[in-house]
């Protein structure tokens, strides 16, 4: 985790920040991936929950396109930061983790090679 905030890009797609960085394989998935929300934007535990529990949709539904462009054999670690103010919608959440893994796909240092 340290060297995904230390070494790692930033794609944005409000009101979700992913900070990703290729890392070496652990395990046979293409992607390691950690939710957060703030406590401090959202004090009750059921609504950060829930809040995690709808990036953790949308990243479920959107990722394989994300993952295509990850070289076999390499893993890629990614954290998704949710920075809206209010609690969002399935919707807003939907568009904006697929505004996030395009951007993501074309930061991806091994596409760039």
């Amino acid at each position: 985790m340290d060297r995904v905030f230390a070494e790692g890009h930033t794609a944005k797609g409000f009101p979700l920040i992913a900070r990703f960085v290729e890392t070496p394989p652990d395990g046979a998935a293409p992607t390691r991936v950690a939710f957060t929300v703030s406590k401090r934007r959202f004090k009750r535990a059921v609504d950060r929950n829930k809040v995690k529990r709808l990036m953790r949709e949308a990243w479920r539904l959107n990722r394989t396109e994300f993952e295509s462009t990850i070289p076999k054999g390499n893993q890629c670690a990614v954290v998704l930061i949710f920075v809206g103010k209010d609690l969002p919608t399935s919707e807003s959440i939907q568009r904006g983790m697929v505004k996030l893994l395009n951007r993501m796909a074309q930061a991806t240092p091994t596409s760039e090679a």
